[in-house]
């Protein structure tokens, strides 16, 4: 069910990981198999994470059995149609989480948000600002400005989505990449965010992220 070099061995990226083959329907069925035992047992939501292609690693000896003559983005469209299909149903809302530049330009690995939207009740854009290089949105330091980062970012996924009724739900930094976040630098996100939503209703919360499931002090009682 893996993604494989030519030679046959797993195709591994840069931090030896695998990866399933998002082609393959096999796999599709195993996630989804996972998701309604979960809705079953009570979880209100579905988030699929790293619904995607690799992105790093030696993309070029990457093998997929079973690929088709299609865009990238239809393949992901196509799984979660699948899965919106089984799940939906149940009574579960079903979301993704992307990229946080994948509104602004196409990054190759089948994230396109309003092609994955008819599919999804709510998108989940991770904009942490350490992971936009120097100059994105006319930022020479993007991690030194994280509410400008979240806010520029969240309005090109406004303008991607619109005409459609999915919500969004921006993943928020509370990590240090580069430079230390204190209470200020998430608290400019968390305001970025809080703005966003008074516009349109589009943006209708934010979630916050730290690998270490260590958060800023306060910050969620910031006003």
């Amino acid at each position: 069910m893996a993604i494989r070099t030519r030679a046959g061995s797993v195709w591994r990226n840069d931090s030896g990981l695998g990866w399933t083959n998002p082609y393959d329907e096999g796999v599709w069925a195993y996630n989804v198999d996972i998701a309604v035992a979960a809705a079953k047992a009570g979880f209100d939501e579905i988030m699929f994470d790293y619904v995607r292609f690799p992105s790093d690693g030696d993309i070029g000896t990457a093998f997929y059995r079973g690929k088709r003559a299609e865009p990238r983005w239809k393949t992901i469209a196509s799984f979660l149609e699948y899965a919106s299909g089984r799940l939906r149903p149940l009574g579960v809302r079903v979301s993704v989480a992307v990229f946080g530049l994948s509104a602004t330009r196409d990054l190759g690995i089948g994230q396109r948000p309003r092609k994955l939207a008819p599919y999804v009740d709510l998108i989940y854009p991770m904009v942490y600002p350490s992971h936009y290089g120097s100059g994105e949105y006319d930022i020479s330091d993007p991690s030194g400005q994280p509410g400008l980062v979240v806010s520029r970012s969240l309005l090109d996924f406004r303008a991607k989505l619109e005409g459609t009724d999915v919500k969004l739900v921006p993943w928020l930094q509370d990590f240090s990449l580069g430079r230390t976040y204190t209470l200020s630098e998430v608290a400019s996100q968390i305001d970025a965010s809080r703005r966003a939503r008074a516009v349109g209703g589009r943006v209708v919360g934010f979630m916050l992220w730290n690998a270490g499931g260590i958060y800023t002090d306060g910050v969620l009682a910031h006003r």
